[in-house]
């Protein structure tokens, strides 16, 4: 059977995640209960439990035989614990404290957040600027989060990582200028996954799947050694590019720019893709599959290779040898699928994905 990974809810604000990601050999999906949880076995010899998190859809899967309730907690307290910190939807988050008085002051932050910004920063000096996540003042310029009064007004010129200054010593952080502001949804899912995973491992589980809103990881390997991902067509959801297999312990996020308008949710123009470096919205229809180590940098190099494209990939991928990308690249009938960084441990083209999928 194939599980069906659906990304729902807020989207990841610059670059956000298609999700057309199926784990092949498990479950279909199931409804939540009013409560937001569910648990449900899957298949003989699985246990899942899905939660509204972060506000999407989280699911953990765990064989039978270490599926105790305290293991299940474990994980999705470190997802929430995420999302109470670095949520831009929860005026008392972390993150808003700090996007409301950085620029006045050095303010003492978590070390979970201190974590996530020093790689976020380290991610976009690596990239050149293509991942920022002081973009936040660029998105509000161009119509983002229009009920949360509480954020930054939008500027273009307000944008840029090199004026986010962090104080590992007094574990601070500050703005060099006013009207900055962070944004994390090119990252935090995957981050929050690293803090789950990590939670899982520490409660003694040796296998495990963990979705959220598409971002992909796994602990252990799969039945063959690995973990295959089929990876749907962007333009025909019910149709697979083709099959991944990944590594044990790996991590796989989708992003890209295809058809959805976003002019309902307030933005002023169709994309929901920009380029941090000229302050505009990409227009190219591109969708990326990543897939790394650690959930956190698959998630932030797939909002930045959407950015640099297949051409500009080389001196980030360069930087981060362990990751690899598929590159989906136009619209049927002129599309183009290339591979860089990283190879994957297999590739099955689509002809036999849809026979896997179907199983």
């Amino acid at each position: 059977m194939t599980f069906i990974f659906n990304c729902i809810g807020h989207i990841s604000r610059y670059a956000a995640l298609m999700a057309p990601l199926l784990v092949l050999g498990s479950s279909g999906g199931r409804t939540l209960a009013a409560d937001g949880r569910d648990t449900l076995v899957a298949h003989a010899g699985e246990v899942e439990r899905a939660e509204l998190v972060m506000g999407t859809v989280a699911r953990v899967a765990l064989p039978a035989r270490a599926a105790q309730p305290e293991r299940f907690e474990a994980g999705f307290a470190a997802l929430r614990d995420v999302d109470r910190a670095m949520s831009l939807y929860r005026p008392e988050s972390e993150l808003v404290r700090v996007n409301t008085v950085a620029a006045r002051h050095a303010e003492p932050v978590g070390a979970a957040l201190f974590a996530l910004l020093d790689r976020a920063r380290e991610l976009s000096a690596e990239s050149d600027g293509a991942f920022d996540v002081t973009i936040l003042p660029l998105l509000r310029a161009w119509g983002a989060y229009p009920d949360l009064p509480y954020l930054c007004a939008g500027s273009v010129t307000a944008v840029g990582f090199e004026g986010l200054r962090l104080d590992p010593r007094e574990r601070t952080v500050s703005f060099a200028r006013p009207g900055m502001g962070l944004d994390l949804g090119g990252i935090a899912k995957g981050f929050a996954l690293d803090r789950a995973r990590a939670a899982l491992a520490a409660a003694g589980v040796e296998q495990a799947r963990l979705d959220l809103g598409g971002d992909l990881a796994f602990v252990g390997a799969g039945s063959d050694g690995g973990w295959r991902v089929a990876v749907r067509d962007p333009e025909r959801r019910e149709s697979a590019l083709g099959v991944l297999t990944v590594e044990a312990n790996a991590s796989v996020s989708t992003s890209g720019n295809y058809a959805r308008d976003f002019a309902h949710e307030g933005w002023r123009a169709r994309s929901h893709i920009y380029d941090p470096r000229s302050g505009r919205p990409l227009d190219r229809d591109l969708a990326v599959t990543v897939w790394a180590p650690d959930a956190t940098t698959a998630d932030a190099l797939s909002t930045a290779l959407v950015v640099l494209g297949p051409r500009g990939a080389a001196p980030l991928l360069a930087r981060e040898p362990t990751a690899g990308v598929l590159f989906v690249d136009g619209r049927a009938g002129g599309r183009r699928l290339s591979f860089a960084g990283r190879p994957p441990r297999a590739w099955m083209p689509n002809e036999n994905a849809a026979a896997l999928a179907a199983r």
